[in-house]
C-alpha cells in the first residue's frame, strides 16, 4: 500500500483515478476488462461513486483496490476508512457464545472457566510442540469416531513444511485450542475438498511451499473456549488474506461450529460426507447429520466479509 490514507473508497478512486491519468469513462471501460464484477460498468456509476451518492459493495471494493495494486486489507481494516454497508457482527457474537457454552465436542473446553481470559500462545517450534500433535491426532480420532484415524508421525510430517502454519493455545499447561493449517496446489485442494484424496492420505509431497500460488488447507483445528476465539479468528483470517498467493482457503467442518463459521463467511460448499445416525455426531447441514461438510472461500470473498471486516478492524 502506498502512503496515502483515505477517508472513504470515494476519496480512493478520484485519487487513484486522477494519479492514474484516466477519465470515468475510461476506467469504467479497464474496470470492466480486468474483472466481470465490473461487467456493463459505466462512467456515470462511476461519477456517483466519486461523489459518495453510492458505494461499490464490499467485494467489488476488494477488486478495484486491486486493481491499482494496492492491498485491500490493509485498506479495508484501518477503522479510520469508512465503510457505509458495513454489517455488524452481534448474531456472529451470539452464536459463538452459544457454541461456546454448549459442550467440548462444538468448542466449549470442559476443564477451563469461560472467564479465563489468559493464555499462552505456542508456534511449531516450541520444545512442547511433539507432544502436541499426539494431542491433536487423538483430537481427530476422536471426533470422528474413529472413521479417520491419525497419527502423530503423520501429524509431524506435515507440521514440518515451511508453508505449514501451526499454533497452539495453552491456559494453565492444557491445550485450549489449535490451528493447523497446510498449503497445497488447487489441484490438490479440490481433491481434498471432495474426498478424492483422503486427509489421511496427505504427503510432505503434496504441500507446497508458502510463495507459490495455491490454497490453504486448515486440517485440522479446535476452539476451547472464548478467551482464544478472538485471537485465533484473527490469526485465521489476516494469514489467509495477507497475500494474493493464497488464492482460497477450506477445510472439512466435522462439527457443528465449522459449519456456521462458514455461513458467516459466505463459504461455498463443495462436497458433502456420509450421512450419520447418531444425534451429536458430525456435523448438521440441511437438517441431516452429516461426517463432514466440505467448504471453499475464495480470498475476495473472504476480505469482503462483514466478519472479516469487524474482526480484523476491532484489533488495530
Amino acid at each position: 500500500m502506498r502512503a496515502n490514507t483515505f477517508k472513504d473508497i470515494a476519496e480512493y478512486i478520484v485519487t487513484r483515478r486522477s494519479e492514474s491519468g484516466d477519465s470515468q469513462e475510461s476506467l469504467a471501460i479497464k474496470l470492466a476488462a480486468y474483472d466481470v464484477l465490473f461487467e456493463n460498468l459505466d462512467s456515470l456509476t462511476i461519477s456517483r461513486w466519486e461523489r459518495g451518492k453510492i458505494s461499490p459493495n464490499l467485494i467489488r471494493q476488494v477488486s478495484l483496490i486491486e486493481f491499482f495494486n494496492d492491498q485491500p486489507q490493509q485498506l479495508l481494516c484501518d477503522a479510520a476508512f469508512e465503510l457505509k454497508q458495513l454489517p455488524s457482527i452481534n448474531s456472529f457474537l451470539k452464536m459463538m457464545g452459544q457454541q461456546l457454552n454448549y459442550n467440548h465436542v462444538m468448542g466449549a473446553h470442559p476443564y477451563i472457566s469461560q472467564d479465563t481470559i489468559s493464555f499462552d500462545k505456542l508456534s511449531k517450534n516450541a520444545d512442547e510442540a511433539e507432544s502436541m500433535y499426539g494431542w491433536i491426532a487423538n483430537y481427530h480420532t476422536n471426533l470422528t469416531k474413529g472413521r479417520e484415524i491419525w497419527s502423530k508421525c503423520f501429524i509431524k510430517s506435515l507440521a514440518q513444511a515451511d508453508s505449514t502454519d501451526v499454533s497452539f493455545y495453552l491456559v494453565d499447561g492444557l491445550l485450549a485450542g489449535h490451528i493447523f493449517i497446510i498449503k497445497v496446489s488447487e489441484p490438490t485442494f479440490d481433491a481434498l475438498s471432495k474426498n478424492q484424496l483422503n486427509d489421511q492420505q496427505l504427503t510432505p509431497e503434496h504441500l507446497i511451499p508458502a510463495d507459490e500460488p495455491g490454497c490453504l488447507y486448515m486440517l485440522s483445528t479446535y476452539l476451547g473456549g472464548k478467551h482464544v476465539t478472538e485471537d485465533f479468528l484473527s490469526q485465521l483470517l489476516v494469514t489467509l488474506a495477507e497475500t494474493k498467493n493464497n488464492i482460497a482457503f477450506g477445510y472439512k467442518a466435522r462439527s457443528d461450529i465449522g459449519v456456521k463459521l462458514m455461513d458467516f463467511l459466505s463459504g461455498e460448499v463443495v462436497h458433502v460426507g456420509e450421512a450419520l445416525q447418531e444425534k451429536m455426531e458430525g456435523a448438521k447441514y440441511q437438517g441431516k447429520r452429516r461426517s463432514y461438510v466440505s467448504f471453499k472461500l475464495r480470498r475476495q470473498s473472504l476480505i469482503s466479509s462483514s466478519l472479516f471486516l469487524n474482526l480484523t478492524r476491532s484489533c488495530k
